[in-house]
């Protein structure tokens, strides 16, 4: 696993520690292999879709839109106690 989807999975457990439900990202698909690293700078796709994001949008050819949706926890009545 490489650090940009340690990375993005870092971000989702914070959203999840901060109550937060949605993660949203905005990297590029690279359509040449030999992109300039200063274009990617907000990641890619593929870092995404390994972190748990799906791609929920698509603008343009190279930048589609993640987003990971955080379960809200269930929590328990005092009835079901």
């Amino acid at each position: 696993m490489g650090l940009s989807v340690k990375m993005l999975r870092a971000a989702i457990d914070f959203v999840r520690e901060q109550r937060g439900t949605i993660v949203e990202g905005y990297p590029v698909e690279p359509i040449k292999e030999d992109m300039p690293a200063v274009f990617a700078w907000t990641g890619v796709a593929s870092a995404f879709l390994k972190a748990g994001f799906r791609e929920c949008a698509r603008r343009s050819a190279t930048r589609p839109i993640m987003r990971c949706l955080i379960p809200k926890k269930r929590t328990r009545h005092r009835s079901e106690a």
